[in-house]
């Protein structure tokens, strides 16, 4: 009974735990207020904004201004502060931010009274919106959440208006969702899924009055997404004092297609600047529209602003006195420059050839006078003229034009291989500045040529046969004034195995070694030549080879395959071999003679069984003594190497023989 009351006991806590961790959980989210009521008709958002607690969050919205009055414009929208959040909070929804039940009893509803975001002082700035009466301007706001944020819905306050005058307070709901710590590079929380910049990489744009502007504007798409049918739209003003050029076209659109994340294009415009227009800076809004989705529909426009810069003719009325910085002059650069040939090495001279360009659209320049300077190490000039002038006259250049300059150079031995300074100096005239004085600089670049030499190549030995190995030693010299990269040395002959050895990089000055082991694998056919290619690279990677070359022999491996022959006979003579070896009478007469009485002995023998065969037949017994002094002749003799009783025998055939001979 007990055991069944304890088991009962645990079941009822079981039970109640996991009551309540229900019920916790459907207090994890806050819910979405009802925001509709309290923005006055002033904002619309097409869809609540996501974003990931820790990150940043972009709130887009539309604000439509509903006044009639032309001179009511909605100039400004800033975020509202933690302590204005906190007060409009508690005005339009109440004081307590704990959990209600609803008629659902089996749901607890909550919302969050959390100031969402990470802020600092210019996270309160006001943003320029400028919505005249009875138009509407899509606006994009990021801010960065608050990490520690649980999953739920927040909402966020803005004022729209002029701040420190007449304000409007409306808010927007946003969903977050709980910090994962998936994000842990700065970029991860700065980027959006859909934004763009407009601008980057080029300068403003600069055209006088009553000439045509040609520029393009760069649009690069900066979100994490890729966009569809990209629309750029810009927007034109009647009023000369916000807008500088003249309204020849209906509209200004234009379509740039899809752009992926990171993709940048270029939005073409050709403007004619108003004559009456002021000088000074204008910005530009262009609206710029996509699709998320392929066919879907369109976003709400985004604003974006450029800069351009017009010339009026208030510039042209300058006073006698004006300043350098009131007077107009000719702006003369370096349109492009090549040297002939086109590296330049030190010690060697070169042509140099330069296009300067006057990049006035409207100042001339005359009396134009070019130097060429040279930088200086230890006060010595790296390049020298060899005619001994370095200046280039010019009679005029017009807006636009180009003059070719062109003066032979030599570089110094001793430079280092690195860039160097060619400034060129211009004075000239223009209409309102008399002797005006600019420079402008090239870079040139001087390679040093690489050099190096080798000591003795150490061979040893210099001569040997089918199989074997030999050593291979030498240093690399770098008697240059540059690296060497990866120095490697290649042998190369149809005697060796083709073999590499890798020394590394060699300082100027200092000696890479050579160490290695070639293996002979065929009889030198030539005289003996090894071929050494030694290989380097520049700081480039470009690969260069020198050759060098060593006398190697190599001969067939020594065999005994000669004697195989003998074999036959090896049987008859172990024995008296052995014999003679034993007594040591035979230890030093020459094989030769031993070959000979080997010979005559088989005569011998040969001679008896023939004899055996034609015995009673005297006239064939004459042929066969014939043939037999034939294969004997007359053989000088040595016992030397030979035993007593074989020499005994040997000498008793041939006394018979004589005998038979006299007979």
């Amino acid at each position: 009974m007990r055991g069944m009351r304890k088991w009962k006991r645990w079941a009822v806590f079981l039970l109640l735990f996991v009551v309540l961790a229900v019920g916790g959980s459907r207090t994890a989210q806050a819910e979405m207020l009802d925001m509709t009521k309290y923005n006055n008709d002033l904002i619309t958002v097409s869809k609540v904004p996501h974003g990931k607690a820790g990150n940043k969050i972009s709130i887009k919205m539309t604000v439509h201004n509903i006044h009639e009055k032309r001179d009511q414009e909605l100039k400004e929208i800033w975020l509202a502060n933690a302590e204005e959040f906190d007060d409009l909070m508690t005005e339009n929804f109440g004081e307590s931010d704990d959990a209600d039940e609803s008629d659902d009893s089996d749901a607890i509803r909550w919302y969050s009274k959390s100031f969402p975001f990470e802020t600092d002082s210019n996270s309160f700035k006001p943003k320029a919106i400028n919505v005249k009466a009875g138009t509407s301007k899509t606006v994009s706001l990021s801010y960065k959440l608050r990490r520690d944020l649980p999953a739920g819905y927040y909402q966020a306050f803005f004022f729209i208006g002029q701040k420190g005058k007449d304000k409007t307070a409306v808010g927007v709901n946003i969903w977050v969702s709980a910090y994962d710590g998936s994000s842990t590079e700065e970029d991860d929380n700065t980027k959006l899924d859909y934004d763009f910049s407009i601008g980057d990489n080029q300068q403003t744009p600069y055209a006088g009055y009553n000439q045509v502007m040609d520029f393009g504007v760069n649009l690069t798409n900066t979100g994490l997404k890729k966009v569809y049918d990209v629309r750029v739209d810009m927007q034109l003003d009647a009023d000369i004092t916000k807008f500088p050029f003249d309204i020849n076209e209906g509209n200004y659109n234009r379509k740039m297609g899809d752009m992926e994340s990171g993709q940048m294009v270029t939005v073409p415009y050709s403007m004619m600047v108003r004559e009456d227009v002021k000088s000074g800076f204008f910005p530009i809004h262009y609206l710029v529209t996509y699709r998320e989705e392929e066919g879907g529909e369109f976003s709400e426009p985004v604003d974006k602003v450029f800069y351009v810069r017009v010339k009026g003719k208030d510039d042209d009325e300058l006073s006698a006195d004006a300043g350098e910085q009131d007077r107009t002059k000719a702006r003369i650069i370096v349109d492009s420059f090549e040297t002939i040939p086109a590296e330049i090495y030190a010690g060697q001279p070169f042509e140099l050839r330069v296009r300067m360009k006057n990049a006035s659209s409207d100042v001339a320049a005359s009396n134009i006078m070019f130097t060429f300077a040279s930088e200086e190490v230890e006060n010595t000039p790296i390049f020298t003229s060899e005619s001994g002038s370095t200046s280039v006259v010019v009679n005029n250049m017009a807006p636009g034009a180009t003059a070719d300059l062109s003066m032979v150079f030599k570089a110094a031995p001793t430079a280092e291989q690195k860039s160097y300074r060619m400034t060129i100096q211009e004075q000239y005239d223009s209409p309102e500045f008399k002797n005006a004085k600019e420079e402008v600089k090239i870079a040139l670049p001087v390679k040093q040529e690489p050099r190096l030499n080798t000591s003795t190549i150490d061979v040893m030995p210099d001569a040997i046969e089918v199989g074997s190995e030999t050593n291979v030693m030498f240093g690399i010299n770098n008697t240059g004034k540059v690296i060497l990269y990866n120095v490697m040395a290649r042998f190369e002959a149809d005697s060796i195995q083709p073999a590499d050895a890798y020394v590394g990089n060699i300082k100027p000055g200092e000696t890479g070694n050579v160490d290695t082991m070639l293996t002979a694998i065929a009889p030198t056919t030539d005289d003996g030549k090894v071929k050494i290619i030694i290989s380097y690279e520049d700081e480039n990677g470009v690969v260069s080879e020198t050759e060098k070359e060593m006398l190697l022999n190599v001969s067939e491996a020594f065999s005994d395959d000669g004697m195989d022959g003998m074999d036959g006979m090896d049987n008859g003579m172990d024995a008296d071999a052995d014999a003679a070896q034993a007594g040591g009478a035979g230890r030093i007469a020459p094989m030769l003679v031993i070959a000979a009485l080997v010979g005559a002995g088989v005569g011998v023998v040969v001679w008896k069984r023939k004899k055996k065969k034609i015995a009673g037949e005297k006239a064939l017994e004459d042929e066969l003594e014939e043939e037999l002094d034939n294969e004997l002749g007359e053989p000088e003799m040595t016992t030397a190497d030979v035993s007593e009783d074989e020499t005994k025998d040997v000498e008793k055939e041939q006394n018979d023989h004589l005998k038979r001979k006299k007979k």
